[in-house]
């Protein structure tokens, strides 16, 4: 019998990881297993050689998890009852596979009764010792939650969202708002919690974040919902979705009845949904005296968000827990470097991160509605993002951040970021408005109003397309358009297509017109785009 032996280790994967088993084999924990095993057998002859008992061996494992007397929630020390109760049950298999009741007399092709035993022995240390690392982590996550600022104004936030109907929660940069302030609601009794991002990769993220940090499995209380993709079951209490997909489901469900709560994190960057939102939610509120509105953002504008939701109160929470120093002489030895868009201010945290270099600039698309076209231009950034920028130094530890810009250019930056309401072209905006039978649009109570000749453009374009008639009505297309999540001229080629039957063709045309272009070759060598 030879235990680094495949062949030997196959046959008691038959034993031991069966298909029924909690263990099967090939999944990670097996392999994980078989690492262990080689481990415990060389602990297990080093532990012979020396002489060391049994006792002293207890005594050392149960050593003490959380220190002090910090109340975690959890019991002060982990015990091995507190392990999953698995019972190893493989007689059958030993007797199929002839096992010998005595040491040294079994069939030299299969196992004996001394290595069944050993594996046994074996994967009940396994099992304590994976069930042991899983209590280390849950104690260390517990305290780490204890320790963000967040968790100081938790008893504060929920009493504020019990009285009143909006509630602004004004955190900054690594207070813990994002993760933290859903789990409190859920813990409060809270059931349909709606929390809204304005970008795909940070529902994912945070649902996944959120998940693991409430133990639940990913996809069942705590899930994402974007665009062709869901996580959402029966039994989903928190969902992590789009502004966009909310005001859909707004379409669909005027009153939002389904959420108990909407949560509204990263106003600051004031996307065109995003203001649209407020606008559509503001009404929303004033109909359902039981609904509860919390919006969040690390920097904002408290007094404009306040008074557009009649003098709401509002939580500051600190955030940075260390600090960070304008840098001058250059750090020693090679570092990871990551190039990031503007998405990293706020969406997505890294950790690790101890040096930022600021630009000082980001590209925005701006709308010129006499050419109606739109271009991606660059632009100085505003003193809120710059704050943002340096504050991704300092999540992990001290941090150092170049600006490459001078202070006075810092000082002559405007306060927040200028809506993207006031950039873009709002044709589909209006539609959505008319949709949602939202009245004119130019009378619509928007928290920063677009200008309007924006607005007029708009209804006269959508009036060209026939989307709206005379009146500023919605037409029969219109409706339709209204329904499809792209550009208006896009969606009208897509249902004209259909009538004509040139589904197909129009498909293809419509995909490459929502990519960028095909002839235009990037920095990277790119065999497919030479090609």
């Amino acid at each position: 019998w030879d235990w680094d032996s495949p062949h030997c280790r196959a046959q008691l994967d038959e034993v031991f990881f069966r298909r029924h088993d909690y263990i099967q084999a090939g999944s990670l924990e097996h392999k994980e297993f078989w690492a262990f095993f080689d481990r415990f057998q060389r602990f297990k002859m080093k532990r012979d050689m020396s002489g060391l008992t049994s006792s002293r061996n207890e005594r050392r494992d149960r050593r003490k998890i959380a220190s002090g007397t910090e109340d975690l929630g959890l019991p002060k020390e982990y015990d091995a009852r507190y392990r999953i109760n698995v019972s190893v049950c493989t007689r059958d298999v030993e007797e199929r596979m002839g096992v010998s009741k005595h040491p040294g007399r079994h069939r030299s092709s299969g196992p004996g009764n001394q290595e069944i035993s050993d594996c046994r022995v074996a994967l009940l240390h396994f099992l304590d010792f994976t069930q042991r690392q899983s209590f280390t982590k849950l104690a260390k996550l517990r305290r780490d939650q204890k320790n963000l600022p967040i968790f100081q104004y938790r008893n504060k936030m929920l009493e504020l969202v019990r009285l009143h109907p909006v509630v602004v929660v004004a955190g900054d940069t690594g207070c813990g708002k994002s993760t933290q302030v859903p789990q409190y609601l859920l813990s409060a009794g809270f059931s349909h919690i709606a929390c809204t991002q304005p970008r795909r990769i940070a529902c994912i993220s945070l649902a996944k974040r959120v998940s693991f940090e409430s133990l639940n499995q990913f996809g069942s209380k705590v899930g994402h919902q974007i665009r062709f993709e869901t996580t959402r079951t029966t039994a989903t209490k928190l969902l992590f979705l789009t502004e966009g997909l909310l005001l859909r489901q707004i379409q669909q469900d005027r009153t939002l009845a389904q959420y108990q709560v909407v949560i509204v994190d990263e106003v600051h960057e004031r996307h065109l949904h995003c203001d649209f939102l407020l606008g559509v939610l503001r009404t929303l509120v004033a109909e359902r005296p039981d609904l509860r509105l919390i919006l969040m953002s690390a920097t904002i504008n408290i007094q404009l968000f306040s008074d557009y939701f009649s003098g709401a109160p509002v939580l500051q929470v600190p955030g940075r827990l260390f600090p960070i120093q304008v840098f001058d002489i250059a750090p020693a030895g090679v570092r990871k470097c990551i190039i990031s868009t503007n998405i990293a201010e706020t969406s997505v945290t890294i950790d690790g991160v101890r040096f930022v270099v600021d630009s000082g600039k980001v590209k925005e698309m701006s709308f010129d509605p006499k050419a109606k076209m739109q271009r991606l231009q660059e632009f100085w950034i505003s003193r809120a993002s710059s704050e943002q920028r340096k504050g991704r130094a300092g999540r992990t530890g001290p941090g150092v951040c170049y600006r490459l810009y001078a202070e006075s250019d810092y000082n002559a930056f405007a306060p927040y970021p200028v809506p993207e309401i006031h950039r873009v072209s709002l044709d589909s905006l209006i539609l959505q408005m008319k949709s949602m039978d939202l009245g004119d649009p130019h009378s619509f109570v928007f928290i920063d109003p677009p200008p309007a000749a924006s607005i007029q453009t708009a209804v006269t374009y959508l009036k060209e397309q026939g989307a709206l008639d005379r009146r500023a009505e919605l037409t029969s297309i219109g409706s339709l358009l209204a329904q499809l999540p792209v550009d208006v001229v896009i969606g009208k080629m897509l249902v004209l297509g259909s009538l004509f039957n040139l589904v197909e063709s129009v498909l293809t045309v419509a995909a490459a017109l929502s990519v960028q272009s095909p002839f235009l070759r990037s920095s990277q060598q790119n065999p497919d785009c030479a090609t």
